[in-house]
């Protein structure tokens, strides 16, 4: 019975930490003017909200596809049936929970509460997988029983927390680097009539057709990265899971992603003092919104 419970509650820790180690860096990245640990927490809650709608949105999509899900080691699945619903729902989350608050006054901070919704999802999903005793809790909810299968209802075994650990590794980085990426687009939507001066000739935006709103042309650009980084990572799981390809693969995928975000989150800081320090105000310009 002891051993029991230290497993369980070893499988729990197992899979909050890492969300909880990832939020904190994304509020280092912040750390200058720091966002209400209410309003990340807010966000990060309404992540966690949207994982059933999500689960139940995936589950009828693959029934609609059918066979088609499956071709070419399920990249439809990969990337339409996870991706697209799953960096869709972070999006709606943000825009509808963070965007508007007066808190959401930086670029950066696009970074920090896509990121805290993105983790919420995470949260919740890994502990689904790796901890038993919270599946079966879980799966006994009256909405939630119809979408869980037989192999979630079961106390906590060996390979949930062996699996604790690839997914501390893999999948919640994932999550965080996707929604981190797709964050620094919405804080540029935040203030779409402003770019860099040294970039304005450049502006990735402005490969979006004009008829686009500017805010909706970066949400846009920012979703289909998300999509890009987490479709390519499902479809490298679902394709090559079974194969030592694989333990080459995901660490290009999250390295390469990582480095990304580092560089983005760097820009978008800069960004930021050039915001709210006058003598550098010199550095952004103002664009003709479309």
């Amino acid at each position: 019975m002891g051993s029991g419970i230290t497993v369980e509650v070893s499988a729990f820790l197992l899979a909050v930490a890492p969300v909880a180690a990832l939020l904190a860096a994304f509020r280092r990245a912040d750390k200058a003017r720091p966002e209400p640990l209410t309003e990340v927490a807010r966000t990060m809650a309404a992540g966690i909200a949207v994982t059933v709608p999500v689960f139940a949105t995936e589950l009828a999509l693959k029934h609609w596809l059918g066979d088609a899900a499956l071709v070419a080691g399920r990249f439809l699945d990969a990337y339409l049936v996870a991706a697209l619903v799953e960096e869709g729902a972070k999006l709606i989350v943000v825009m509808t929970v963070a965007f508007p608050r007066r808190a959401f006054d930086e670029f950066t901070d696009g970074v920090l509460y896509t990121g805290a919704a993105s983790l919420g999802f995470g949260l919740l999903e890994n502990l689904l997988y790796v901890s038993g005793w919270f599946a079966v809790w879980f799966c006994s909810l009256p909405t939630v029983r119809l979408l869980c299968g037989p192999s979630a209802m079961g106390p906590t075994e060996t390979h949930h927390i062996v699996l604790g650990f690839v997914r501390a590794l893999t999948a919640v980085p994932m999550h965080a680097v996707s929604g981190g990426l797709m964050g620094y687009f919405i804080g540029r939507a935040r203030y779409p009539d402003v770019r860099p001066t040294v970039d304005a000739s450049e502006d990735v935006v402005d490969l979006v057709p004009a008829v686009i709103p500017r805010k909706a042309a970066w949400c846009l650009l920012g979703l289909a990265v998300a999509v890009a980084v987490h479709g390519t990572y499902d479809w490298v799981v679902y394709a090559f899971g079974g194969r030592r390809l694989i333990f080459v693969a995901l660490p290009l995928i999250l390295g390469g992603a990582s480095w990304a975000l580092a560089r983005l989150v760097r820009h978008s800081l800069s960004l930021d003092e050039a915001l709210h320090e006058p003598g550098r105000r010199s550095s952004l310009v103002i664009v003709r919104q479309r």
